[in-house]
């Protein structure tokens, strides 16, 4: 491959400057000379662009690339090989990557770590959907745009990383740093759990400003990815979520069954910490304790604290934030404030309310309110219509989110508290329309072309499910949609309703069998009004112009096996026998030869 120089084009695209290289080879910002706008060309190096695994490793990320279409995935361009340098054209991102944020500005606010973090978490469940394990998720691939929007790019790694991978120019530190224990040792699979886990380095390194464990090497970084425990956020800023902090230590778990189940409910915890904080409400805080780290951050430039009394600190210092003031409570103003010991001690002297006996009383009331505060909760739980009507507009919604917040927090206590209620029917809709998106979002992956581990079927039904949609694809091919429907129908009365591992793909073959039901139909309906017209032509005396509609009509829809009682041979001068309007398949009742195509068809636009 000769050198690629600045100017120089590859295919459509001309070369204006570098903006990044790597292990693999060098990022161009182009230009496409048709239409002027910008592009990121990735181009092999010319060391490694002749080695089969490198080579098929760039080609598997551009046919990765060209099946998604995600706002927080960069966008595919086009895919070439010109004068023997291979290239993929991406979308230009005007931006930074995470890292060279981190660089700028240090560690960022929880709240914005929070945004960030959703938008990875719905790149990475459209990924997974799709059977992708990106397996280097880390801050160089992560580009946020002028608008705020992250981009999740180089989907290139391959799955087994050895040790000559690690250790690969550019790629030591920067991959081995956020790898999960199941990648180092083997086992289990690589799965999209494993994508979780770098979330976890990824989302303590933007709250901290540097990465959970420390090491010189990649072998000290694994050691202790397999054998140390996960520091807590907590201990390195001075305020924190508590959801947040315990998230990021569970996303980080050895163990990937320990892990969150999956990106989206990742997602939905951020959501939700991120809708109480906006609506004013107030946020479980982590605070700093005193002599930690966080209570002294160097790139503050703060004043130490004054120091409490270990009576004074309360569970890993957990208060509550009102997310307008930014400001802990008053439970959180310490005794150590001056101020307010000036205060207890006037307010002693001057009334028997605050003395020592008074504060104990005090205290026993409130204690006896809130005992009978839980016990009038307890005996009047919310009504069986109060967390139905919590829950509709939430299952009202077209996000999946949404629709596990419903069942979660108010179908499922809806059903135990009331297991009578006349909303059951409703609330079983709604579970079963997310077994059925789940199903959905697994029939994607184990249907998908591109083979990998995390894509074989599991059970039964999955191998059952795989097995009838190749054989109703065939079927459907050959415009043969009853036995498609045929397929479809057999699959969903072969699979229990009642078994929780079979319901959701019973759900789905149903779901297909009435879709393609109704395609059928709609297509059939469309076909008799067309054969109206026909025999209308036909009684105004325009015979051509009747044939050519017939022949048009044949040649669209001719083959399809469903339609065959519509499509019989009729004198050119004569009307066309009354319209069967029986159901998709139905025979006429004389049915004829098909109308053999003319030349009509050839040269009319089609209807």
């Amino acid at each position: 491959m000769s050198q690629i120089r600045i100017g120089e084009k590859l295919g459509s695209f001309r070369l204006e400057s570098i903006v990044g290289s790597g292990a693999m080879g060098v990022v161009y910002r182009g230009v496409n000379d048709s239409t002027g706008k910008p592009a990121a060309i990735k181009v092999v190096s010319g060391e490694i662009s002749q080695r089969g695994k490198v080579y098929e490793r760039f080609m598997r990320e551009a046919e990765i690339l060209k099946q998604f279409r995600h706002p927080n995935i960069v966008r595919f361009l086009a895919v070439g090989r010109f004068q023997g340098t291979s290239y993929i054209a991406m979308e230009f991102i005007q931006g930074d990557t995470l890292d060279k944020s981190l660089e700028k500005r240090g560690p960022l606010p929880w709240r914005e770590v929070v945004d960030l973090a959703i938008q990875i978490c719905d790149a990475l469940h459209y990924a997974h959907e799709h059977g992708v394990v990106h397996r280097d998720l880390k801050p160089s691939n992560l580009m946020v745009n002028e608008q705020g929007r992250l981009k999740l790019t180089d989907f290139g790694i391959a799955k087994d990383l050895d040790a000559t991978a690690l250790t690969a120019t550019g790629r030591t530190l920067g991959t081995a740093a956020y790898m999960a224990p199941e990648q180092i040792r083997g086992a289990p699979a690589v799965s999209h759990k494993t994508d979780l886990y770098a979330l976890g380095i990824l989302l303590y390194q933007l709250l901290v400003g540097k990465t959970p464990f420390d090491g010189s090497s990649p072998m000290i970084l694994m050691h202790n990815h397999l054998n140390e425990k996960p520091p807590r956020p907590s201990d390195k800023v001075e305020e924190i979520p508590v959801v947040l902090d315990d998230l990021v230590v569970n996303l980080m778990a050895k163990d990937p069954s320990e892990r969150p189940w999956d990106a989206a409910a990742v997602a939905h915890t951020l959501t939700e910490l991120k809708r109480k904080s906006e609506s004013g409400k107030a946020v479980k805080m982590v605070w700093a304790q005193d002599g930690s780290v966080a209570q002294h951050p160097q790139r503050l430039g703060t004043l130490p604290q004054p120091r409490s009394s270990n009576s004074d600190q309360g569970e890993r210092g957990k208060a509550s934030i009102s997310p307008r003031s930014g400001r802990p409570s008053s439970k959180e103003n310490s005794a150590s404030s001056p101020l307010r010991s000036r205060l207890l001690q006037t307010f002693s002297r001057r009334s028997p309310l605050f003395s020592r006996a008074g504060i104990e009383t005090l205290g026993l009331v409130t204690a006896l309110l809130a005992a009978g505060g839980l016990m009038i909760y307890l005996a009047w739980p919310p009504s069986a219509e109060y967390l139905y009507e919590h829950a509709k507009p939430l299952m009202a919604s077209t996000k999946r989110h949404d629709w596990i917040m419903a069942r979660d927090e108010y179908i499922e206590p809806l059903d135990q508290r009331f297991p009578n209620n006349p909303y059951r029917e409703e609330t079983g809709k709604l579970r079963d329309k997310i077994l059925l998106d789940e199903a959905e979002s697994r029939s994607k992956i184990i249907t998908s072309p591109i083979k990998t581990p995390f894509g074989e079927p599991k059970t039964d039904a999955e191998r059952q499910y795989v097995i009838t949609q190749a054989v109703a694809a065939q079927a459907s091919e050959r415009h043969d949609d009853p036995e498609a429907l045929h397929q479809w129908r057999n699959l969903a009365a072969s699979l229990k309703p009642d078994d929780p591992e079979e319901r959701p793909w019973h759900l789905l073959a149903q779901k297909r069998a009435e879709d393609l039901d109704r395609e059928m139909k709609d297509r059939r309906e469309l076909v008799l009004r067309q054969l109206e017209l026909v025999e209308k032509e036909f009684q105004r005396g325009r015979p051509t112009k009747a044939v050519e509609l017939k022949a048009q009509l044949v040649d669209e829809y001719g083959q399809n096996t469903d339609l065959a009682d519509l499509f019989g041979s009729q004198p050119d001068h004569a009307p066309s026998p009354s319209i069967s309007k029986e159901s998709p398949g139905a025979p006429a009742s004389s049915p004829e030869p098909p109308v053999s195509k003319t030349n009509h068809s050839e040269t009319s636009p089609k209807l």
